[in-house]
């Protein structure tokens, strides 16, 4: 009953309003050179804010839109938080709601190990962090592990590759994890949470809705349950066989340049930005596609979500890499319209499109995409 009360109290959040929360911090001999940095998230931007003890305590304010994780880590010595020599930070992570904002947290000699009071959800991030406890503690010494294999003074790379592969091994666990905490507490704002991460920028139609359908009408109702829902439609529209859906936008001469243009050809749409770093790793891969198979049908489409103000780093960029092919931006960003059309949250992203205006394949870089090439062109 109370969790059911709760979702319908976080679904009245739904139309996100700023709602101030406070956070009272209390410890036990605290040493007057100690701080506590506070780092969350507001509408997906970063707040990185520092609190003092005074009387081995304080409280600090802040505002959210709507249930929020927020992390404290805690400084003994008061270094930076950038800093991280010496003793290092201790971490304690929680979860606010606009509902019942105000959360006390109570540390004696283990700041990690305090205890956070707060809302019911709390209590249910409790039960998630716990049933997933396990798999966080084994990513948490092999990445301190790897880390110091990277800081070794003599790099062993057959050991970090080791290393790497028990992380995957161990995140594909977490994963399943996830999925089952999901089928066994359908109610669960977690449940929402977990299903949100594991359905991640690629959604994998068939084995993230059957989930998605499970979960209580109340979570599917909440803005995150909404958006999951709308994305879950966006991939089924824009899943291979699917016609891709058409858009102009202008060249850097200022003519416009359809998708639709490019029907008779196989077209690569491919999403990048100057500013992004993996996009421009890509690059090469894409050029190398291009010499191989431009005179073979095939043509690629860039579309840049550089913003109004970047117009130059856009052309610089276009010049550096070597991108031959026709380009096209409206300069808006993330809110691109194109962007906007394919559901594009990260990038690179791509999509192949056969001369039919079908799409044929999706994300495929480097040797993915020439071989998909060669089956098709060769």
């Amino acid at each position: 009953m109370k969790s059911s009360l709760l979702l319908c109290a976080l679904i009245s959040t739904a139309v996100a309003q700023k709602k101030t929360f406070k956070l009272n911090v209390e410890g036990v001999g605290v040493p007057t050179k100690a701080k506590v940095f506070i780092r969350y998230m507001v509408d997906r931007n970063l707040v990185l804010d520092s609190m003092v003890f005074t009387e081995n305590k304080f409280q600090y304010e802040g505002d959210i839109l709507e249930p929020t994780h927020v992390s404290l880590f805690y400084s003994v010595e008061g270094t930076s938080f950038f800093n991280r020599k010496g003793t290092p930070l201790e971490r304690l992570a929680f979860y606010i709601d606009p509902v019942n904002p105000e959360t006390t947290v109570k540390f004696s000699n283990s700041f990690k190990q305090g205890t956070v009071k707060g809302s019911l959800l709390q209590d249910d991030f409790k039960k998630y962090s716990d049933y997933l406890a396990s798999y966080d503690q084994k990513l948490e010494t092999l990445a301190s592990k790897r880390s110091n294999l990277y800081g070794a003074s003599v790099k062993d790379d057959e050991a970090i590759k080791d290393v790497m592969q028990q992380m995957d091994e161990i995140n594909d666990q977490k994963s399943s994890a996830k999925v089952d905490f999901i089928r066994e507490n359908p109610s669960s704002y977690f449940s929402l949470l977990a299903l949100n991460e594991l359905a991640g920028y690629s959604i994998d139609v068939p084995k993230i809705e059957p989930l998605y359908l499970a979960l209580s009408s109340s979570l599917r109702g909440l803005a995150l349950g909404l958006e999951l829902g709308k994305n879950i439609e966006l991939t089924k529209k824009l899943s291979v066989g699917q016609l891709a859906p058409n858009f102009a936008q202008e060249d850097p001469d200022g003519q416009t340049i359809k998708l639709s243009d490019f029907r008779g050809q196989y077209v690569l749409l491919d999403f990048w930005a100057s500013w992004c770093g993996p996009c421009r790793a890509e690059n090469p891969n894409l050029v190398r596609a291009y010499e191989e198979f431009k005179d073979k049908n095939f043509e690629i489409l860039g579309v840049s979500l550089d913003k109004e103000g970047k117009r130059d780093a856009w052309l610089k960029a276009v010049e550096k890499d070597g991108l031959t092919w026709p380009q096209v931006t409206d300069l808006k960003g993330w809110h691109n319209e194109a962007s906007q059309l394919y559901g594009i949250k990260a990038i690179p992203q791509n999509y192949l499109i056969d001369p039919q205006g079908k799409i044929v394949g999706i994300n495929l870089k480097g040797e993915r995409l020439i071989n998909k090439l060669k089956d098709l062109l060769n």
